[in-house]
């Protein structure tokens, strides 16, 4: 048998003809995924390039922050307290606890604790807000609750707040708000208590026509109002809200120094002398 003949086949030119075909036939394609090479590249460099920058601007607060928390401008210099002047400033710094030696920082972060601790503290005082002045003054901002009148008491006169809580300052008359009424002769805390809830409930037009509300009453249930033009106005306490509305009316009717009675029904009658005595009218009606 003759032998065949054996052609010999060079694999690398059969490879470059293959390739050589493929970019003859897509050369698109490679400059596509050439560009996209680079887009990636770039992309990947500018995340890199902001997650450094992230880290350097972090870093170079936190050098900032602890060389101020460290450096004497950070320590409270002075310490100044607004709102509430009847409370004393410096007892109230005392109960806070701020210390003039202490960080800004470290206070500023803790008010919600120190509001919470004068609150309770203080019953005039709703909140506490603290803030930083100039460079290092810590200010303590102190809001007080509404008061809604005064209880006279064997010392002086303290605040009614509409909390239904006593004020803890005892206060002289000149430091007593006159345009809010004075609650007097309450020595049980339930009838006082009574008292200046129905109170609240009454119509501004009348509260601010009230000059003291008296607890020395005939009858339990009674409530009694001075009136600032010296009129004396009696009730009940579970009808007087629903017939407080019709005061003006006979008011303008009776004048001055009269008795209005809208206890049982309403009615009206001038003061007798020995009346106007019991509820001291002279003193506390101008």
């Amino acid at each position: 048998m003759p032998k065949k003949r054996l052609t010999k086949i060079d694999p690398d030119e059969k490879i470059s003809r293959y390739i050589n075909h493929e970019q003859n036939q897509c050369p698109d394609r490679h400059k596509k995924l050439s560009a996209s090479l680079a887009h990636l590249r770039a992309e990947r460099h500018r995340s890199l390039t902001r997650r450094l920058g992230a880290f350097l601007a972090i870093a170079v607060l936190t050098i900032v922050g602890l060389g101020y928390y460290v450096s004497p401008l950070a320590n409270i210099a002075s310490i100044k307290v607004t709102g509430a002047q009847e409370l004393p400033a410096r007892e109230l710094v005392q109960h806070s606890g701020i210390s003039a030696k202490g960080k800004l920082v470290d206070y500023l972060l803790d008010q919600g604790r120190i509001s919470r601790r004068l609150t309770s503290q203080y019953p005039e005082l709703a909140s506490v807000q603290l803030q930083v002045q100039g460079i290092n003054q810590l200010v303590i901002m102190l809001h007080e609750r509404p008061t809604v009148g005064y209880l006279k008491t064997a010392h002086g006169f303290r605040r009614l707040l509409n909390s239904g809580r006593l004020g803890t300052q005892v206060l002289t008359w000149s430091e007593v708000d006159q345009s809010r009424p004075l609650f007097i002769n309450y020595e049980k805390p339930q009838f006082l208590k009574r008292d200046l809830h129905l109170f609240k409930l009454l119509p501004e037009e009348f509260q601010d026509q009230v000059k003291l509300i008296s607890g020395r009453t005939s009858r339990g249930a009674q409530v009694v109002y001075v009136m600032k033009n010296g009129n004396v106005v009696i009730g009940n306490i579970d009808t007087f809200k629903n017939k407080v509305k019709y005061y003006d009316a006979i008011s303008a009717k009776a004048g001055k120094y009269s008795l209005v009675d809208l206890e049982v029904g309403a009615f009206t009658r001038p003061l007798t002398s020995n009346e106007m005595k019991a509820y001291d009218i002279r003193n506390h009606v101008s």
